[in-house]
Parts: C-alpha cells; structure tokens; sequence
C-alpha cells in the first residue's frame, strides 16, 4: 500500500462545520508521515481552497497532501464547453465557472448541477427547459444524500439529478464520485496504481463499489450516513471509524 484515498465528511469531519472526529487529526497527521494522502470529497459548496483552508485550521496537515472535489474536474471540463452557463449550485461553484471564464446565464447552452441549499421549484423549471431544448446536463456528482450533522442528512445532488433526469429523459455526464474518472484523476495526481491503494469512506457505492470496480481496496466506516454496509457493497475490511482502522494489519 502507497497511497491512502480519504473521504472527507463522514470519515475525517462530522459534517459540513467541518469539525473532526475526535483523535481523526492526530491519526491523519501521523498517517500522512508514512503515506500518500489523497483526501476525495463531492464537496461543491465550498472551493478547494476555501477547503483546504477550514481543514488546516482545524489542524490538519496538508502539506502534500492531494484534495481532490468535483470542483477541481470541472474546470478542466468547462474547457470543452461552449458557450453560456446556468448554474444550480453554491456560490463556490457558480465562482469556479466564472473563474474558468465562462459566462452564467438563464439562457444557456450548457446546465451543471451542484449541491443548492436554496433549490427552488423555478430554478428545476429552468433546468428542464434546458435540458430540453439541447443544453449540455452535467452533474458535480451523484450522491443521494449528504451528512448536514451527526445524525441527521438531507438529499444531495443525485436526488436533484434524478428530478431532471425524470423529467427530461436526458442522462447527465457526472464528474464526481463514484466515477471513475474521478477515481483515476486522484491515481494520476498520485501516480500510483489502483492496487497501489486503499480508499476510507462512509457511501457504500461512492467510496466501497466504484473505486474497487478499478482495482482498488475499500474500507466502509460506519462513522457517517450509513450505520451499516448494505450487501451489495463488498469491501476490503470494515471499522467503527477511521481512528479504528488497524494500518499495521491491512
């Protein structure tokens, strides 16, 4: 084992205060000596940066570490996009499509969708009629639901995704996890191979399936949205949590 892919929320941080598990910073920080460190998050309502700031001051050490988020892929996805923007989504993402110098409008030519904690009835509308009319449908990610707080969760952006995708019959291209694209983009940044790695998260399909469907191990924790790992999912070992895992032993 080379590298280490660990999810963010749920695995490292309770939720979206971003405050840490007890011992999670004094095990990552010990963890980081000794290995490569990619930390995956569908995060779209913060930046990379905004991210990686609020974690250092919570007292990890990023120092060489890789954060990758759907936000990091979707710059260079905007690259081979034409034209205008609509955008359902934080201010984090509306910033990197501007950021990446493209133009935000009603009247679009492509729509990405991303976590929106204001999602109105009028912006679905706006999506749809989009969609329809020939507009390229991107989603940051697929997830159902996402960790507001222990305990409690709320439908993430595969729940708004699957609004449009009734409604349209049109599929969106995802950037996010669990693709694999997301998964590879982490190895290449490592330069590791998958069998190189072990991936540390709570979604059973995001952070279990989709990185062992390319060769890679997975540990399911039962510290975020799911107490339990459903049965179709297989990983390599499962833990409490991320500060039970036993390195030495893997």
């Amino acid at each position: 084992m080379k590298a280490i892919f660990l999810d963010l929320v749920g695995t490292l941080v309770k939720g979206k205060s971003m405050e840490p598990f007890e011992g999670a910073v004094e095990r990552f920080n010990s963890l980081k000596s000794k290995k490569r460190i990619c930390i995956i998050t569908n995060n779209t309502t913060d930046t990379p940066e905004t991210l990686k700031e609020k974690l250092e001051k919570a007292g990890f050490d990023l120092d060489g570490v890789v954060l990758l988020s759907p936000l990091t892929v979707l710059k260079e996805v905007l690259k081979g996009v034409k034209g205008k923007i609509y955008c359902i989504g934080s201010d984090a993402v509306i910033s990197t499509i501007r950021d990446a110098g493209k133009e935000i409008s009603e009247d679009a030519d492509a729509v990405v969708i991303g976590l929106d904690l204001s999602l109105t009835y009028e912006k679905l509308t706006r999506a749809t009629n989009l969609i329809l009319n020939g507009a390229e449908f991107i989603g940051l990610h697929s997830n159902r639901l996402f960790l507001m707080e222990p305990g409690r969760v709320g439908p993430s952006v595969g729940a708004t995704l699957s609004f449009l995708e009734y409604a349209t019959s049109k599929r969106p291209r995802i950037i996010g996890k669990p693709e694999k694209e997301f998964y590879r983009t982490g190895l290449y940044l490592l330069g590791v191979e998958p069998e190189d790695v072990v991936v540390v998260g709570d979604d059973p399909i995001s952070e279990v399936s989709a990185p062992q469907s390319i060769g890679m191990r997975a540990i399911f924790v039962k510290s975020g949205k799911y107490r339990e790992c459903p049965d179709f999912a297989k990983p390599y070992r499962i833990y409490d949590s991320f500060m039970d895992i036993d390195w030495d032993n893997l």
